[in-house]
């Protein structure tokens, strides 16, 4: 197995980890990552490894940079994402993303259901729907039937989805 994959790997076990128990993936984690990604690719490669890493560490970053900034996740996870593409390359940070999204939708799901608050999501998305359509700009319902909000930890979908990708490739 290529040390990229096995220092991949390890780096999002840790961080999947600690998302899971604190909600959060520290800082020394991702930066020391993505350093270590950036310098072991140009010892192996020279200019043209650091290059890879560099355009990994872009595409890693682009694929979750609108949700961070829709308030959807945390930096950390956009950072882990830039450092994870920093040791693998763009191409495969992109094929896992897919794997991340699918795997990332369905823990979702799962928690929405567990919360209890599958129903009250269900009717929020439904009057979105209808003001998407209409134009109208229809109540969203009282406060009372706002939901929670519900934390998922995506460090996790992110690890298994990089994971999913090692094992079986791309999404075809």
């Amino acid at each position: 197995m290529k040390i990229e994959i096995i220092s991949a790997t390890i780096i999002l076990t840790i961080a999947a980890y600690i998302d899971w128990k604190e909600h959060r993936v520290p800082n020394w984690l991702t930066f020391a990552a993505w350093i270590g990604g950036m310098v072991y690719h140009t010892i192996v490669g020279g200019f043209d490894g650091l290059t890879m890493s560099l355009i990994g560490t872009v595409v890693g970053l682009a694929t979750l940079i609108i949700p961070y900034a829709l308030n959807g996740m945390g930096a950390g996870d956009v950072k882990l994402m830039a450092s994870v593409g920093a040791w693998v390359g763009a191409a495969a940070t992109l094929h896992a993303f897919l794997w991340i999204a699918l795997i990332g939708g369905l823990m979702g799901i799962l928690l929405i259901i567990r919360s209890g608050q599958a129903s009250k999501r269900l009717r929020t998305v439904g009057r979105a729907g209808v003001n998407l359509v209409t134009g109208n700009n229809l109540e969203m319902g009282n406060p009372d039937d706002t939901p929670e909000k519900i934390l998922l930890p995506y460090g996790v979908p992110i690890a298994f989805g990089f994971y999913a990708f090692f094992l079986f490739g791309g999404l075809v």
